[in-house]
């Protein structure tokens, strides 16, 4: 019988699997067939199958490492994995790998004895942007800052970009994406979801820091201008990851959080307090 059209396996890896035959489909026990679409810098765990696997590479290349042997299976190109091997398939390439696997007897889960996964904690990546005349001695601090707020906050493997600028280019932001025309503290712009399976960090976002504000503000509240900048930073910070300050609730919520970044009442707080005193009078 002719097969146009296979079932797709569903996975959240990013990997697309295609069975044209095999148990999931025609419920044949002998043998699979399959077209995988493996994005670049996919991976999965070590296995050592009890079955006999082909793959045909269409497009690409294929990496199998076998027995700790690796092996680059590029475009037009076979290769054999024997059954009882332990062998760990990737994409070490810039591109997607497009290739056939066929499997004796058929692919099954219970058969591949894929190894568990050990999940090791992920760096985080922060790069800072000088855009300022006293920008560079903020840089150093600025990164040291961001990396233990992540900590603080219980996150790995994500990026994080924070550009240090003056009032004219923050209000120039500021004027463009929320029709303010004036310069403000600090501006922040979420990177959102990227979907599922995307190789890589997970893309914070950006955030956006006048130190000329800083260094306003720092001289009018009695506060050091690496102060005032942490504070900005931790506010900044926590729009990316959605919190918000609109409704009372959401902004006692935000306070705590930057409180807990900076050990002391951030932003949010000191606008929260002198509300919450004004209600109790």
């Amino acid at each position: 019988m002719k097969l146009r059209k296979g079932k797709v396996i569903p996975r959240d890896d990013g990997k697309r699997i295609e069975e044209f035959v095999g148990a999931a489909t025609t419920g044949t026990d002998a043998v699979s067939v399959a077209r995988m679409l493996a994005p670049p810098g996919w991976s999965e765990p070590a296995q050592k199958p009890e079955f006999d696997e082909v793959v045909i590479v269409l497009k690409g290349e294929l990496t199998l490492v076998v027995d700790g042997r690796r092996q680059l299976i590029e475009e037009g190109e076979m290769g054999l994995v024997p059954r009882g091997r332990r062998v760990v398939y990737r994409n070490d390439g810039q591109g997607a790998c497009d290739y056939y696997s066929v499997c004796a007897p058929a692919f099954r889960v219970e058969l591949a004895n894929i190894e568990q996964a050990e999940e090791e904690p992920q760096e985080n990546r922060v790069t800072v942007q000088v855009a300022h005349p006293q920008g560079k001695r903020f840089s150093k601090l600025v990164t040291e800052l961001a990396e233990t707020f992540l900590e603080k906050l219980e996150l790995s493997g994500c990026e994080l970009s924070i550009s240090l600028v003056g009032d004219h280019a923050i209000r120039r932001l500021n004027r463009t994406w929320r029709k303010k025309d004036k310069a403000t503290d600090v501006l922040s712009f979420p990177a959102g979801e990227a979907p599922k399976g995307t190789p890589g960090p997970r893309q914070l976002g950006d955030v956006v820091i006048s130190l000329d504000t800083a260094k306003l503000q720092a001289r009018e509240y009695e506060r050091t201008l690496e102060e005032e900048v942490a504070r900005y930073l931790a506010h900044g910070l926590l729009h990316l990851l959605g919190h918000d300050h609109e409704r009372p609730k959401d902004a006692q919520k935000m306070a705590r959080a930057e409180e807990r970044l900076l050990g002391a009442s951030g932003m949010v707080g000191d606008a929260v307090a002198p509300r919450a005193r004004k209600l109790m009078t």
